[in-house]
C-alpha cells in the first residue's frame, strides 16, 4: 500500500482542463439565464407586496389585473403632484419594479435564443425528443 501511494506521487498527472467551446458556453449562458430568471421571480414578489401595501384606491385598481396586466399597468404609471408623499412615492415603487420585471423577462428570453443556438450546433438531436426544449437540452451536456 505504501509503495502504491510513493508510485502515485512519484508520477507526473497532466491536468485536464475543463472542456471549454460550445460546452463551456453553454454552461455561462445557462447560469446567465437562470440568473435573470430568478431575479426576475424575486422583481414579482417585490411588486405583488407593494401592490397589497398600496394606497387603497390604487391596490383595487391593481389587484383586479393578472399579473401581465399589472405589469404592464404599473410600468406605464405616472406620478401626480397633487398626490400625497406616499401614494407618489408608491408609484414610483411599482413603476420601477415593473420595469425591472420587464427588462429581466426580455433578458431572459433573449438568452433562451442564444442558448437554442449553440443547443442546434452542438446537440440538435436533443430538441428533436419530446418535451426536450433549449434549457433542457443545455443541462444535459453542462451537467
Amino acid at each position: 500500500m505504501l509503495d502504491a501511494a510513493r508510485d502515485a506521487l512519484a508520477t507526473e498527472h497532466v491536468i485536464q482542463p475543463r472542456m471549454r467551446g460550445a460546452r463551456e458556453a453553454m454552461r455561462v449562458l445557462l447560469a446567465t439565464w437562470q440568473g435573470a430568471v430568478h431575479a426576475s421571480m424575486a422583481a414579482i414578489n417585490q411588486l405583488k407586496a407593494l401592490i397589497i401595501s398600496a394606497p387603497d384606491d390604487l391596490r383595487a385598481e391593481l389587484r383586479r389585473l393578472n399579473r401581465p396586466a399589472q405589469i404592464t399597468r404599473c410600468a406605464g404609471l405616472r406620478d401626480r403632484a397633487a398626490l400625497s408623499t406616499e401614494h407618489r412615492m408608491t408609484i414610483r415603487a411599482l413603476r420601477s419594479t415593473a420595469q425591472r420585471v420587464r427588462h429581466l423577462q426580455t433578458e431572459a428570453r433573449e438568452l433562451e435564443k442564444e442558448i437554442l443556438q449553440v443547443v442546434r450546433q452542438l446537440a440538435p438531436e436533443l430538441l428533436e425528443l419530446l418535451g426536450v426544449g433549449p434549457i433542457t437540452a443545455t443541462q444535459i451536456p453542462v451537467s
